[in-house]
């Protein structure tokens, strides 16, 4: 009987341990969660990382900073990759939106939306001199311009946390591998020249074939044309192609209606150099086209690659 007892005692003493284990896991924090997927992370990927404090964040300067100090009330140029820990969420193509921020550091989350688009709420008046997240490790130990940083982010220091972000493709507790460069103002002139010519390398042009102008556009004349004359007030009907700089076809027309004084700084500049039956490709700075905030659907300092030959030209009198 005793023996009996002393079996039933001890399944369930085993039963309420199992329990026990099970709730733990259950309940497990987020804090415990970020910790064990960056900790596995960090070893899978046999990553040189130091500790950001206490924050749970990793970093590692993969390039010293050569410019300036960096400050949350600055407004920065950031090109980054980033992806989950698990590799579920991954953006990796430096030319896309996802990639590319142009505001004040203060701003920056790590995850859309962001920036002074949004900036008018009330929680985001106190946002910009926050110590936080991506923007902390950026300022506090990237320190200058012109460097590049990764960091491993937990998901609790994330806009979407726990929950992640359908919309976005971001799944629940997704610690994110950031790398991060900052391009500072004065040297976004080199930067985006250099984007050209790869772009222009990639695409097999030679850049001895094109002309540079004062403000950065490279163009090419492949057909004069002999119609009439272009000026920034005339309406012409064209066939056009736009290339983003990674080769991506962005948009293209075979018959458009165009005034040219409602079109960017770059169509503005090149199209008055050929005539009527004319075609002209040119490779623009974002300075020139939609600058360094870009537009609803052009990414942050974008350069472009337009193709445009026109087909008709109506001049105003």
């Amino acid at each position: 009987m005793n023996l009996s007892i002393k079996r039933i005692s001890l399944l369930s003493l085993l039963g309420m341990s199992l329990f026990a284990a099970c709730k733990k896991q259950e309940y497990q924090s987020i804090e415990e969660l970020d910790a064990v997927s960056i900790d596995s992370y960090i070893r899978a990927n046999n990553l040189t990382v130091q500790p950001l404090g206490n924050t749970g964040m990793y970093y590692q300067i993969l390039e010293e900073g050569k410019g300036n100090d960096i400050d949350y009330t600055g407004r920065y140029a950031l090109v980054y990759t980033v992806r989950s820990l698990d590799g579920v969420y991954s953006v990796t193509d430096t030319f896309a939106s996802a990639s590319r921020y142009f505001d004040y550091l203060g701003y920056f989350l790590g995850a859309a939306p962001q920036g002074t688009a949004i900036s008018t709420s009330p929680a985001y008046q106190q946002q910009i001199e926050r110590e936080e997240g991506l923007k902390m490790a950026i300022r506090s130990m990237l320190k200058k311009t012109d460097g590049q940083i990764r960091v491993l982010i937990p998901s609790r220091l994330l806009p979407y946390g726990r929950n992640g972000n359908t919309d976005l493709g971001i799944p629940s507790n997704a610690s994110m591998d950031y790398v991060i460069r900052v391009i500072d103002s004065a040297s976004m002139p080199a930067y985006e020249d250099l984007s050209i010519r790869k772009r222009m390398q990639a695409a097999g042009l030679d850049t001895a074939d094109f002309t540079k102008t004062e403000t950065g556009i490279y163009y090419q004349i492949t057909e004069q044309g002999d119609g009439n004359p272009i000026t920034v007030d005339s309406t012409i009907t064209c066939s056009y192609k736009l290339h983003l700089m990674n080769g991506t076809e962005f948009q293209s027309a075979d018959s458009a209606t165009v005034l040219i004084s409602n079109t960017v700084n770059a169509w503005k500049e090149v199209l008055p150099k050929i005539n009527q039956g004319g075609t002209v490709r040119f490779l623009t700075p974002s300075t020139q086209a939609y600058g360094y905030s870009g537009s609803s659907s052009i990414a942050p300092f974008s350069a472009l690659d337009f193709e445009i030959s026109v087909r008709k030209t109506e001049n105003d009198d």
